[in-house]
């Protein structure tokens, strides 16, 4: 990426099209994952033509970093695991699509220069040690590269009952839960950066009043509620 860009994060999609007013020319776009199961009911191929709108802008800007969220993920599983509002008729379908653009995809994290770190959902220190190692202040360039090298080869380490390590979790509360998973209470107490200036940006988790911050994390799941997403200057 070039330097002294900005960087637009827009949250979670769940076929939702406000995107489109939110994606700017001056930035480099990233959207966070999680691009169908709808809260709401919209047909099957509005959701896909929604996405393709998705691809086509990304093919128009070919810095705009996708990445993928735990609703894009059972579906590339081919429902292994099943998440809220899985949709088992347009499930092929879905999987199809996302084998069709996999090339377009960044994978699970992007890294805004030694400034932050993107995912869907957040990095905790206990799943980073699990699966890469220990943290010893690398920057969020090499974090990015390790945890999108592990997604390459074993996507098993993303999965929902993988790092599940409490036997009555099954909302993601476990400190083991990957970066598409872990909720943000959890993540404030496990956090990958504690202690440094390094930023989360991630989803998964809708807010009620827009972006919010908290230390070192910023949410960026707020669609449902408001139609806003993250400019971050590099």
């Amino acid at each position: 990426m070039k330097s002294n860009v900005s960087y637009n994060i827009i949250g979670d999609i769940h076929g939702r099209t406000c995107w489109k007013s939110l994606v700017r020319e001056d930035c480099v776009n990233i959207f966070v994952g999680d691009y169908f199961d709808p809260y709401e009911f919209i047909l099957k191929e509005q959701l896909l033509s929604n996405f393709y709108d998705i691809i086509a802008f990304k093919k128009q800007h070919p810095e705009t970093v996708l990445l993928y969220g735990n609703h894009d993920f059972h579906y590339l599983l081919r429902g292994e695991e099943r998440y809220s509002r899985y949709n088992i008729l347009s499930a092929p379908a879905y999987w199809r699509v996302f084998r069709e653009t996999e090339s377009l995809f960044y994978g699970i994290a992007f890294p805004i220069e030694n400034k932050a770190l993107v995912s869907h959902a957040g990095v905790t220190k206990e799943w980073y040690a699990k699966y890469i190692g220990t943290y010893h202040s690398e920057p969020p360039a090499d974090v990015a590269k390790r945890i999108n090298d592990l997604w390459k080869i074993d996507k098993q380490a993303f999965a929902f009952d993988t790092n599940v390590n409490d036997l009555e979790d099954c909302y993601g509360t476990s400190p083991t839960h990957s970066p598409i998973w872990i909720r943000p209470w959890m993540l404030r107490d496990h956090n990958l950066f504690a202690g440094t200036d390094i930023m989360q940006i991630f989803g998964h988790t809708q807010t009620e009043g827009g972006i919010m911050k908290d230390r070192n994390l910023i949410y960026v799941d707020c669609l449902g509620t408001k139609e806003k997403s993250y400019v971050m200057e590099a």
